[in-house]
């Protein structure tokens, strides 16, 4: 089997934070592997994430594996850097149950927005609704 053509290094674009971090992240490590053997459609999702103005993140593969922007790592807190990388399922167990329905639906094809939603995240070691 061959091996994946490399990523350009400039892959993803962007000069954020967050677009270094996917750049230098050892993805052989997670359960999505090499970035240069991802599917095109995760690389284009991945590529576009850092350049959104607000805060965004991919969930890929069975264990929705996490890739963020600048603005999502803002509301990371003290999850990040662990959470690049890391199934949202460890990440956010606090909101498990609240995600867990939704992500069923979205799997499903749904499509949902949620506007002033308050959820229960742990930041910084205390539990608020953020």
């Amino acid at each position: 089997m061959s091996q994946p053509d490399p990523l350009p290094a400039t892959w993803p674009t962007g000069e954020g934070e967050m677009a270094r971090r996917v750049r230098t992240h050892d993805w052989a490590a997670t359960p999505l592997g090499p970035a240069a053997a991802w599917p095109e459609a995760l690389r284009a999702l991945v590529d576009l994430t850092p350049a959104n103005g607000s805060p965004a993140v991919v969930l890929w593969g069975e264990n929705l594996i996490q890739i963020y922007n600048d603005g999502y790592r803002d509301l990371m807190g003290g999850k990040h850097p662990a959470g690049l990388g890391q199934p949202t399922r460890e990440c956010w167990p606090e909101v498990w149950h609240i995600n867990a329905p939704i992500y069923d639906r979205v799997h499903e094809g749904e499509i949902l927005t949620f506007e002033d939603a308050l959820y229960p995240i742990t930041r910084s070691g205390t539990l608020k609704d953020a």
